[in-house]
């Protein structure tokens, strides 16, 4: 996943370097654009009109989904475009128009207040943003080794590899026509190497979809490269999946009160951004403000506001990757000592655990974790179903540290994780269902008291081979605002470790974004390698 912020205010956090170990210095290039095109795929598909999911209208504000991998070797622009294009056949939603739905209060669920839908093969799709560049900086001055397992990546210039100037269709909730719904930007390196950019409208793609899309597309290339016959691709896009896993008649009139109350009792947030418009950062206040469509009846109680006390938007943000090995994991794993907690608990109560010490705030902290849904359903979703079917959980503790072993922590996370059992879910998506806008509840936050932790995980996200061999780097696009943890597989793991399905059985990267000031703390915490032998 990306993030549950909108986009917007990304470009209001500062940039400041730490004093650790930094990526070699780079200064912009001004990056050359040689071409921009927008893109179709080979064969027109058929005029359709899509209505996506509960969870894919949920996330309208997050953050896009967005990577970048950086190769040593050339490949050819003219190859990368025919593949694309190839690949495209797959993905043709892609290249449609992401929209509302228009509303009719006396329709289903589909087509309430602010609900989305994806229309393709018509005369008006915007395509797929096409870019192609070229860039001064070489592979040696954007990836250096970690020293301590830790490597400084603030300054790693990812407007270079991703036009800051190409918007996505909903990028500001509101703007959609003529907008598409994927940009992709090759860029050359002054060395020889490349870069390849992916960025996604997050209600299409959560970081699982857009791997998906990744692997497809350099096995496409990859084949088209030898003259081999195009391989066949899977990739599911039927968002009423999702939706029919919901309880009860979501298209009714009005919802199961008993169903809505088992979701209001999951361990999430509810802030309610309707009731948030004292303190809001002046560039939100917008989205603060109840919708002149909707009545006194379709809006009811407003909920908890955002508390956007907790989050100076002003102060100075780091970005560092820290390494842990398997051993440090696993050694993690063991002090838990609890058969049902899992390596990523235990990595992710340790993590936290450093946070909260850091930022030495007392009274309440909370941990929001991301999850999937399409394993945990009955019947399960096909995990190569496309969209963004997640949701996030709250985990809370206090600002003492010491008074939690990272057993109590872990326990606590995967507390909060089992209660989302099939029944809970289904329960949830009948809530959401009749929500009077997907958008108005935030199930997340960032700022000094909060945490937001998303995995990559098992997706293969070092394994993109378009030919040229595994990349050199990996940037997983993450907001730069303060609290917003990732997790992937690190970098140099060998084919036994990519093929065993066992993450934790090579080095794993975490990757921090953290106030800088608290980063140093972190940093310079001796319990960040307490599990090191």
């Amino acid at each position: 996943m990306s993030l549950p912020i909108q986009s917007t205010l990304f470009s209001h956090s500062s940039i400041h370097k730490s004093k650790i170990l930094t990526c070699s210095k780079t200064t912009s290039s001004c990056m050359p654009i040689l071409s921009r095109a927008r893109l179709f795929p080979n064969v027109a598909p058929e005029f359709t009109q899509t209505p996506l999911s509960i969870l894919d209208a949920a996330v309208v504000r997050f953050a896009p989904t967005a990577g970048v991998w950086l190769y040593a070797a050339a490949l050819p622009t003219d190859q990368l475009t025919r593949s694309l294009k190839a690949t495209m056949n797959s993905y043709p939603q892609w290249s449609g128009q992401l929209q509302w739905t228009a509303c009719n209060s006396g329709g289903g669920h589909t087509q309430r207040y602010r609900r989305l839908m994806v229309v393709y093969g018509a005369p008006t799709d915007p395509g797929i943003d096409f870019i192609i560049a070229s860039s001064s900086l070489e592979l040696s001055s954007l990836v250096s080794a970690p020293v301590d397992g830790c490597l400084d990546v603030t300054d790693f210039p990812s407007a270079e590899f991703l036009d800051k100037t190409a918007v996505l269709a909903m990028h500001d909730a509101e703007e959609y026509a003529g907008l598409p719904c994927m940009i992709v930007q090759i860029t050359t390196l002054t060395c020889g190497g490349i870069a390849i950019a992916i960025k996604l409208a997050h209600p299409l793609a959560d970081a699982q979809s857009l791997l998906q899309f990744a692997h497809d597309w350099a096995t496409v290339t990859r084949a088209m490269s030898t003259g081999g016959p195009i391989p066949a691709l899977s990739p599911v896009f039927d968002p009423s999946l999702l939706d029919n896993a919901a309880a009860g008649d979501i298209d009714a009139l009005h919802p199961n009160l008993h169903l809505v109350e088992v979701a209001r009792a999951l361990p999430m947030h509810h802030y309610d951004l309707w009731a948030s418009t004292s303190g809001c950062p002046p560039f939100l206040a917008p989205a603060t403000v109840v919708p002149h469509e909707l009545g006194p009846d379709d809006v009811g109680p407003l909920g908890s506001p955002v508390p956007w006390e907790n989050w100076d938007f002003s102060a100075p943000v780091s970005h560092y990757l820290v390494d842990f090995t398997a051993e440090e994991v696993h050694a993690m794993w063991e002090e838990a000592n609890d058969p049902g907690i899992s390596h990523l608990d235990a990595l992710s109560a340790h993590i936290w655990s450093l946070i909260v010490r850091a930022r030495g705030l007392e009274g309440e902290h909370h941990l929001d974790v991301t999850f999937g849904v399409r394993s945990r359903l009955q019947p399960p979703l096909p995990p190569s179903l496309l969209g963004s079917p997640l949701t996030l959980t709250s985990v809370t503790t206090t600002g003492n540290t010491s008074d939690h072993s990272l057993g109590d922590l872990a326990k606590s996370i995967r507390s909060s994780l089992k209660a989302f059992d099939p029944h809970a879910l289904s329960a949830l998506l009948h809530a959401m269902a009749f929500e009077a806008s997907p958008q108005r509840h935030w199930v997340a936050f960032f700022g000094s008291r909060n945490t937001i932790v998303t995995s990559w995980l098992q997706l293969g996200v070092r394994d993109v081979d378009f030919g040229v061999g595994i990349p050199a780097y990996v940037e997983a696009v993450m907001p730069s605002v303060d609290g917003c943890v990732q997790v992937m597989e690190g970098g140099g793991r060998g084919s036994e470790c990519r093929g065993s399905g066992r993450w934790y059985h090579g080095t794993v990267t975490v990757s921090l974004h953290l106030q800088t000031d608290v980063m140093q703390k972190v940093l310079e915490d001796p319990a960040l390698r307490m599990y090191r032998k």
